[in-house]
């Protein structure tokens, strides 16, 4: 991919990870990639420098594309993560003359990650760059999402080099969203905030406060595509998320043996919705646990299915249960139930360990021996409308 001229002078040199399957423990089905911007004014500064895994060289051949690599001035490091900044000793020895500008904690570990003696000069909330006819403006954005980020906005242009926040894993020829379509993007946005954004709600509502009075017509993140459009629209579905905003709605979280708790889910199932909540159901053996984390976020309840396992809970379910703390959000309403052979447990330890995490939980959890019949079915059918009732009804502060 060929560097592109978002603004007169001001371009994504990035790189396009085509390959990428997972991140961290996020599934990244659709690739990503790793964007640097380079600003071509009287001054020349580059945004961010790439990955280390041979990103250097197609980060400097694209720069290459546009300058010498070695007129470089100013290199801007939002964040020092290495797939922000990996590509930094093969820049920074090609840009002898460069002053490194980062957060003052940005400086600290950048010196630690990479033990070079370079130019650095630290730039806090509000401190200025002038370029030329550009200029950028730097705003520290702690925990979006290392307590040294922060943001570089460039207000000629009414550009947010915003890092990680507003990302999505996607790998595209075409740069912008609106070429990549809208509605495929969101569903990257929203799987990318629920993994490494939510647990730090509180900190993005902060940074949108700090920047809600510039002028934004164009957001350049350091992952996936480019926002130029529908600037309201993404910053409407982050602050919904961050303010913890819930649909009439439930996800089903199971794992199932022989097919008895599966069986049990689907008329659980049937009975949410008569209760006045849709639902998704996850099979916690087939599907990424990023995945089921992204559905979870704007959920009214969740629902965890066990087959007991040895007197406890079947392992596949126990060992989703650390995901469960990846949101840091303890106001979702939570409902277990399972089925078992010779004794039950699984739905015993469930809420024990689910309200030990500091959820509220249901009581009478619905446990049934071996696979359901019709009264089974039908008791399934009730457990899923009272469920549901009983989440909306908390909801709104009624009994």
């Amino acid at each position: 991919m060929a560097p592109i001229e978002l603004r007169q002078g001001i371009y994504w040199v990035g790189v396009v990870d085509w390959d990428i399957r997972d991140f961290h423990g996020l599934s990244t089905n659709a690739g990503s990639s790793y964007n640097s911007y380079l600003i071509v004014s009287d001054k020349i500064a580059l945004v961010d420098a790439a990955d280390p895994g041979g990103g250097a060289s197609v980060l400097l051949r694209h720069i290459a594309e546009i300058v010498d690599p070695a007129r470089i001035d100013y290199v801007i490091s939002n964040h020092s993560e290495p797939d922000h900044s990996g590509a930094l000793s093969e820049v920074m020895k090609v840009a002898t003359g460069a002053t490194l500008l980062a957060s003052k904690d940005g400086v600290k570990r950048l010196g630690q990650m990479y033990h070079h003696d370079w130019n650095f000069r630290e730039v806090g909330d509000g401190d200025e760059l002038s370029l030329g006819k550009y200029s950028l403006t730097f705003f520290n954005a702690p925990l979006l999402h290392w307590p040294e980020t922060m943001f570089t906005y460039c207000p000629e242009a009414k550009t947010l080099f915003s890092c990680d926040a507003f990302g999505s894993h996607i790998a595209s020829t075409e740069l912008f969203v609106d070429e990549v379509g809208t509605d495929r993007v969101l569903p990257h946005l929203r799987k990318y905030y629920a993994f490494l954004i939510a647990s730090f709600r509180k900190a993005a509502l902060a940074a949108m406060d700090k920047i809600k009075d510039l002028e934004i017509e164009m957001i350049g993140p350091s992952h996936g595509p480019v926002w130029r459009r529908d600037i309201d629209l993404l910053f409407d579905h982050y602050r919904s998320w961050a303010n913890l905003e819930v649909k009439d709605k439930a996800t089903i979280v199971y794992g199932t043996m022989w097919g008895a708790t599966q069986t049990m889910v689907g008329a659980v199932a049937d009975g949410l919705k008569a209760g006045g909540l849709e639902s998704r159901a996850w099979n916690v053996k087939k599907t990424d646990a990023s995945d089921i984390i992204s559905d979870l976020l704007d959920s009214r309840l969740i629902l965890m299915a066990s087959p007991t396992f040895v007197s406890g809970i079947y392992p596949p379910v126990e060992a989703f249960i650390p995901y469960l703390r990846i949101p840091r959000d303890k106001t979702k309403k939570l409902a277990v139930f399972g089925s078992f052979g010779w004794s039950g447990g699984a739905t015993r330890k469930l809420t024990e360990i689910l309200r030990a995490e500091g959820y509220e939980v249901m009581d009478d959890a619905l446990q049934q021996r071996f696979f359901p019949g019709e009264d089974e079915i039908r008791e399934c059918y009730e457990f899923g409308r009272g469920a549901a009732e009983w989440a909306k009804g908390k909801e709104s502060g009624s009994a």
